[in-house]
Parts: C-alpha cells; structure tokens; sequence
C-alpha cells in the first residue's frame, strides 16, 4: 500500500487537520498579526509575509465548536491555487508546529463530530498515530472557494 506525507496540524485542543507536504511551505512562530476591522469571524487577521498581505484562517472558528478566537501562537504558510488556477498563499492559526506523518488508505475514518462544519472544505479524514481523527483540507475550498478575501478587502 503506498503512503502520501501529510503534515498533522492541531488547531486547538480538539481539532487537528492536515494538508499535503506540498502544500505547506512556511511556518512562522510567534507571528505579528494585524487585525481587520468587521472581517469575518474565521479570518479576523492578516499577516506580512515576504512582502505579501496573507490572510489568516483561524479553523476553530470556522468549525464553530470553539466560543472564543484561537490563542495559537504559530502559523502555517499554506500554498493553494484560486478559483482561477493561480497560485496564492494564506495561513492558518496553529496552537503547535505541524508533524509531518505517513498516511496511507488503512487509516481512513470519519469526520469527527467537532470537525462537521469543515465538512465542505474536507477531502478525506485519516486517524494519525496519535490517534487523533484528521480531516484532510482542501485550502483551495478555504481560501478562495469562498468571498474571504473579498471581506476582508484583501487583494494579493
């Protein structure tokens, strides 16, 4: 059975998720956010990221099973291609770094309960080694299937 690279990212302390090797290109620890005023609750802040203005993803938010904003300290550069084939980039709040793991088909499960408003943006689901059930992200879905940049005035 052959095995993709997946890097395991965790959200908060009940959502972990994941994106291809490929697709994640930088991590950025202890980032300097910048606010956007009456941007959507899932993507309230930007960052500067090699000359760049990346919207940020806050996925607990966007599963609605958190209250409050994420407190993660990390984010992820994630590379996708828009609803045009153009590559664009964007980040995701992480409370963690990510760990890259082998997955293959024998680790296929459902979408847990608390991950069932990302079922739109979700590909598959695997459980990690950790024993974590992680759903597999579309970020093309996440970052331009929807009018995100549009709502928080970002043009990159």
């Amino acid at each position: 059975m052959s095995k993709a690279a997946a890097w395991v990212m965790k959200v908060d302390e009940l959502l972990h998720v994941s994106v291809s090797q490929m697709e994640l290109v930088h991590i950025i620890n202890t980032p300097c956010v910048i606010n956007v005023p009456q941007a959507p609750k899932f993507c309230q802040d930007v960052i500067i990221w090699n000359d760049n203005i990346l919207p940020v993803v806050d996925l607990s938010a966007l599963s609605n099973h958190s209250a409050s904003k994420s407190t993660g300290n990390v984010i992820a550069v994630i590379i996708y291609r828009d609803v045009n084939a153009e590559i664009q980039y964007g980040g995701v709040v992480l409370t963690d770094s990510p760990e890259l793991e082998q997955v293959d088909n024998s680790q296929l499960c459902q979408l847990p309960e608390h991950a069932r408003d990302l079922r739109t943006f979700s590909l598959s689901c695997f459980k990690s080694k950790a024993g974590n059930e992680v759903p597999i992200l579309d970020m093309g879905r996440i970052f331009a299937g929807n009018s995100m940049n549009k709502q928080a005035g970002l043009h990159h």
